[in-house]
């Protein structure tokens, strides 16, 4: 989960498959943190915190084994596909090779298996790497539990220390900073009690 991110969250970023996990990620990472605005009262204090998702994401050891996992499923998806892929390529050669020496009959079954197994193939494909497939089910399952923390987090700090708002740095939304009001360190430190 490198096969695309640095995407389970690495399934993520930089491409598929690894990089679906993590846009995923940090597209949900970047609402909840969004959502964890806390609305002043009049003529309060504005207070505004933000964090940093891709670091969260970089450094919290949930996320590294989580595109562990989802990396090692690719890895069976794709040899899955390579066993079916090469079955087919041998009985493509083996119907070619044979087509004048098969009888009529022996000839039209090879071709209909051959025909199965280029479907079965192709379906494999879709049924995994297609829209909503496998792939993209087992990301939103290991990246799910993922952003919950992270929101639980986020929203407890915001409510706890009455924040206005907590954004996140980075999806660009921050142009300047305090590094006083940077909440990455407590969102990680609070990620690691939960281990």
């Amino acid at each position: 989960m490198n096969t695309t991110r640095k995407h389970v969250c690495s399934g993520v970023r930089r491409g598929a498959p690894r990089g679906a996990v993590l846009a995923v990620s940090l597209v949900l990472l970047t609402a909840c943190a969004s959502s964890a605005v806390v609305a002043p009262a009049l003529g309060a204090d504005l207070k505004v915190g933000f964090i940093d998702s891709e670091r969260i994401f970089n450094e919290y050891k949930g996320v590294q084994d989580a595109q562990k996992q989802f990396d090692q499923d690719v890895q069976t998806w794709k040899a899955q596909a390579t066993e079916m892929k090469n079955s087919v390529d041998k009985l493509r050669l083996e119907v070619e090779s044979q087509r004048l020496m098969l009888s009529e009959g022996k000839l039209q079954e090879k071709e209909a298996e051959l025909q199965t197994k280029i479907r079965d193939h192709e379906a494999f494909l879709q049924r995994i790497w297609g829209p909503g497939g496998e792939l993209e089910q087992r990301n939103e399952a290991l990246t799910k539990p993922i952003i919950a923390k992270i929101r639980q987090i986020v929203d407890k700090i915001g409510l706890d220390e009455k924040y206005s708002f907590i954004l996140d740095a980075a999806d660009g939304n921050v142009v300047f900073g305090s590094k006083t009001l940077d909440l990455t360190d407590r969102v990680l430190e609070e990620l690691g009690k939960m281990e």
